[in-house]
């Protein structure tokens, strides 16, 4: 496959030219500060920042708990693959307010990389994988099918995905998603759990008093006079199983 960096340097550069946009950016200018919190993600591996997003939430009183389940595909052939894990659900433990702010926090954990540096990290993949040839327009417009879609995912899932794991052959974008779901799956379970409205609390409760209890065992013997003493107070017990009661004395 012909390498990518010349569709970039050619085409996309002159169709960005020709709409008054700056190379790499599709519609809206990304901010300095999400340049700098990618550039940062960059840099870092998916798992670790997994565990930073738990840490960064537990900061704000909010404790996450991710669960996990294994996946163990198989090939073509019927050959077995490598099992992996994905996340299903997170658990999720704070005030409304306290969610809130790690809400806020864990967004930056999900911030994207810029088109342009995705674009690079496909040129350099496209130089160390092989696959068929690809001339001009192809080439550019395959560069930016899949850069429009990896900008949905993470920078650091991304480069993973592009870079740190191999790839004998350019993969495909199936084969690619796959990979960036399942390393991008765990803070997006995380974030999608923060954004639904904390339960309302448990209503309080209280020890059943001896005033309470004396005045059941007198409604319980008036309402059956002809039981025994034993049943009747079995019914008390049976009434005021669990020894509390919500709500204010009466």
């Amino acid at each position: 496959m012909k390498p990518i960096t010349s569709a970039i340097t050619t085409v996309l550069s002159k169709a960005y030219t020709e709409i008054g946009m700056p190379h790499g950016e599709h519609g809206l200018a990304t901010q300095s500060s999400s340049v700098a919190v990618a550039g940062w993600l960059a840099k870092q591996r998916p798992a670790d920042m997994d565990k930073a997003a738990v840490s960064r939430a537990s900061q704000h009183n909010v404790g996450l708990m991710v669960r996990y389940e294994g996946r163990y595909p198989s090939g073509p052939n019927g050959e077995s693959l490598p099992s992996y894990q994905v996340a299903v659900d997170c658990h999720v433990e704070g005030s409304e307010d306290d969610r809130r702010a790690a809400l806020a926090d864990l967004r930056n954990f999900d911030t994207p990389a810029p088109i342009r540096e995705i674009e690079a990290w496909l040129a350099e993949l496209s130089v160390i994988s092989a696959s068929r040839q690809r001339e001009g327009m192809e080439s550019a417009l395959m560069l930016e099918a899949y850069a429009s879609r990896l900008a949905t995912y993470p920078a650091d899932v991304v480069r993973y995905a592009l870079l740190t794991k191999s790839w004998k052959w350019w993969p495909t974008w199936d084969e690619l998603k796959s990979v960036c779901d399942a390393k991008a799956g765990p803070r997006r379970h995380m974030i999608a759990a923060l954004q639904k409205p904390a339960p309302d609390p448990e209503p309080q409760r209280r020890a059943v008093t001896q005033a309470e209890r004396d005045r059941m065992q007198a409604l319980v013997d008036q309402m059956f006079p002809n039981k025994s003493p034993e049943m009747r107070k079995a019914a008390v017990d049976e009434a005021m199983k669990g020894d509390c009661m919500t709500g204010p004395e009466t």
